[in-house]
């Protein structure tokens, strides 16, 4: 009899790993951000029941295991994904090979009797995770459930980014960790890392030493609230090597691939600094500076044989720390040309190249960078300046003014990141807010959220075949007067948000009343984040919270 007791003890613990129970009632639709391609949901009935555990079944592809236990480990609800041998009411992963479908396709089938995630990549079953975690609800009874849903899902474009500004103002490492777990939430899976500037170099290079040890520090910052006036705080940041390593690595468990930033031929008055050979040397007056006002300083790099050996050794190792990005982004913008003009040496390379002015040395220049990056086995990406002068067919343009010069790059056979700032441009404000310097922004114009929601990623007059070299969307974060985590997520969200589903969700899908409703069901999420996010009111979300470095 004690033995049979046993046995039947045994049996109701392992009961729910077994048999399954279906949920009370569940109400309504979940409010997934960004909205999936196809979405069906029997509402008002029961669901798939979570009793503080979601069982996976270890059977399947094992990469696409552990992408989805990495993706579903990060919910606010505390509830975990556990791996188990056996159990019927379990999610199953299932790996579908099928190249007609994009590698971060996935689908989901629930039923009060189990889960089945199919995908194509391990992207894809990371991706359903950040699905099922927006999905889960309290159903009738109280209890966490999935309601019986059937989604089929891939992105619009391939990418859909944020640029982090390092270069003014950086986030810590552990910040950045908080912005990509929240980022890989919303499916966002690129981020531009803006590294160096006039303001600092923020990247350890070996080879060259003195880039961060004198071109990582300024000698003062401008007064928040007053940005003609100098605060008289020296200050110094850089990323180590094994510190970017270990975000890259973080990022790409993630699925998000992080591209890094190397300007030149402009906003390089840091590496000047550094460095002071390898600028316009011989112009009169010549003594470069850390900048410590915002804005376009003069200084650029020089047009010469030590110049762009001095650009590869940097690049031998910015390719080494990012393996995986198959871009590197140069820059290109706001270069000013005065240097170049008073520099006999430049003038010298014009003629000895048959160059007819300076934009054209600047197209020079670009290129040049432009093989070294390639012989590298990587490609480039630009700002949209360095179209100036004669733009390659194999340099990818990240257009920020007119959309009509994504039309013309798109025609001349280059593809095209959109990031436009009258719509994407994150630095300037939401709408209405408090007073204080804490509020300091770069302009004093607005991009509302549904400006932003509404905003279309492909310029009039392209063809279907043409508009497949648009590969996606991106927020850019300039950080200027960003100089906390607080004042980067109340500038960045929830615009960010918007981009997300632009990136993410086909057109016919949209519609920004239900996106506004989605998203207001998510604020509880990001409270429970501390989130400090614009409230509708203008308010910061987490009024507490310092927005202004002290």
């Amino acid at each position: 009899m004690l033995l049979k007791k046993l046995a039947l003890a045994a049996f109701l613990l392992s009961a729910p790993a077994a048999l399954s129970l279906p949920s009370s009632p569940v109400e309504g639709n979940p409010a997934i951000i960004p909205l999936p391609a196809t979405l069906s949901i029997e509402k008002d009935k029961p669901g798939f029941l979570i009793d503080n555990s979601l069982p996976i079944l270890k059977t399947g592809n094992k990469a696409c295991l552990s992408s989805f236990l990495t993706g579903f480990s990060n919910n606010i609800h505390q509830i975990k994904a556990v791996p188990v041998q056996n159990a019927n009411n379990a999610v199953q992963i299932l790996l579908k090979k099928n190249s007609s479908l994009s590698p971060e396709w996935y689908s989901i089938k629930a039923t009060t009797q189990g889960i089945t995630i199919s995908c194509t990549s391990p992207a894809g079953a990371f991706y359903a995770a950040q699905t099922l975690k927006q999905s889960l609800t309290k159903d009738a009874a109280g209890k966490w459930a999935i309601p019986c849903m059937t989604i089929t899902d891939s992105p619009r474009f391939t990418w859909r980014g944020i640029m982090i500004d390092s270069g003014r103002n950086p986030r810590s490492i552990e910040e950045l960790k908080t912005i990509i777990d929240l980022l890989a939430h919303y499916k966002v899976n690129t981020i531009h890392w803006h590294l160096t500037e006039d303001q600092g170099w923020r990247l350890e290079i070996k080879k060259y030493p003195k880039l961060t040890s004198i071109g990582a520090t300024r000698p003062e910052s401008p007064m928040p609230g007053n940005r003609n006036k100098g605060d008289g705080k020296p200050f110094t940041f850089f990323y180590t090597q094994k510190e970017v390593k270990e975000l890259v690595d973080y990022a790409k468990r993630r699925h998000i691939t992080i591209v890094p930033e190397i300007e030149t031929p402009g906003h390089a008055a840091a590496a000047i600094t550094a460095y002071p050979e390898f600028g316009n040397k011989d112009i009169p007056g010549y003594k470069p500076r850390v900048a410590t006002r915002w804005g376009i300083l003069p200084f650029t790099f020089s047009p010469t044989e030590p110049t762009f050996k001095f650009i590869d050794g940097i690049l031998e190792e910015v390719c080494q720390l990012f393996p995986d990005s198959p871009y590197i982004h140069i820059g290109g913008d706001e270069a000013p040309k005065q240097q170049w003009k008073n520099s006999p040496q430049a003038q010298e390379v014009m003629k000895k190249n048959g160059l007819k002015n300076e934009q054209e040395l600047q197209s020079y220049f670009i290129h040049r960078v432009e093989k070294l990056v390639n012989a590298r086995g990587k490609q480039i990406i630009g700002w949209d300046e360095i179209r100036e002068g004669g733009l390659s067919k194999t340099a990818t343009l990240m257009v920020w003014h007119d959309p009509g010069i994504a039309r013309e790059a798109i025609r001349h056979g280059n593809k095209v990141i959109m990031t436009p700032f009258e719509s994407t441009y994150l630095i300037r404000q939401e709408g209405p807010h408090p007073e204080g310097p804490e509020y300091e922004m770069a302009t004093f114009s607005t991009i509302p959220l549904q400006k932003v929601y509404n905003m279309n990623p492909i310029p009039k007059g392209l063809t279907p075949e043409q508009e497949k070299n648009i590969l996606g969307v991106q927020g850019s974060c300039w950080s200027e007067y960003m100089t906390t985590l607080a004042k980067w997520q109340y500038m960045v969200f929830p615009r960010m948000f918007a981009i997300a589903e632009l990136g993410w969700t086909q057109p016919d899908r949209k519609d920004f009343t239900d996106f506004k409703r989605r998203l207001d069901r998510h604020k509880p999420f990001l409270d429970a984040l501390k989130i400090n996010y614009r409230t509708d009111s203008g308010e910061p979300a987490q009024p507490d919270a310092k927005m202004i470095r002290e």
